[in-house]
């Protein structure tokens, strides 16, 4: 299984998930600026992650998430269907990417690459709130266990995680103290330092 990586990019979500469910891959270097032929073949649109298995080409963080857990499984990383846990496992496996990490988009757009006068205008100023209105779902989760499906660390958690990150690196401000420590649980697993630690 080959792996287009670049740091910081959904591509992290992959690699952690693989650390985590100890399934063999290897990385190949990404650039967004310069996509080389083969990245480009993976993935024309120049997104990542594009990861290649054989004769499947997937470009969805979520969803290879999800096809490696199911072909690496059974794992208690994933919450199959009929778990009690299975409907909070599947709302933040999605929310993860769909209402935290991928209206982002506009302001890492923003912050690299607009001009200085740009950088702070109403639509980013929207969705850095939005961002904000919608961790207290999280926080209630928490409350519930220490993870996005109870007690248990699931792929859900890296989904979640791999948001809260990108907002830390975007600087967009506090957060409340719970989601704090479970940020800190998270960055804190050897398969999470693994990880991050590919270039």
């Amino acid at each position: 299984m080959k792996i287009f990586h670049a740091p910081r990019s959904r591509s992290l979500r992959v690699l952690w998930a693989a650390e985590e469910l100890g399934a063999p891959y290897e990385t190949a270097a990404a650039s967004f600026a310069r996509p080389d032929p083969e990245f480009l073949e993976a993935n024309p649109a120049g997104t990542l992650p594009a990861m290649v298995d054989g004769d499947v080409v997937m470009t969805e963080s979520v969803a290879i998430m999800q096809y490696l857990g199911a072909k690496h499984g059974p794992t208690p990383l994933v919450v199959e269907p009929g778990d009690p846990r299975y409907p909070d496992y599947l709302q933040f496996m999605m929310f993860g990417e769909a209402s935290l990490a991928a209206p982002l988009n506009a302001v890492v757009g923003t912050k690299f690459m607009a001009p200085e006068d740009q950088k702070d205008n109403f639509t980013v100023n929207i969705i850095k709130r939005s961002f904000h209105r919608r961790l207290p779902l999280v926080e209630r989760q928490l409350k519930r266990g220490d993870y996005m499906a109870g007690n248990e660390f699931t792929l859900a958690d890296i989904s979640v995680g791999y948001a809260l990150g990108l907002a830390d690196m975007l600087e967009l401000g506090d957060v409340a103290e719970p989601i704090k420590a479970y940020a800190q649980r998270l960055t804190s697993r050897p398969a999470y330092q693994r990880a991050v630690a590919v270039a």
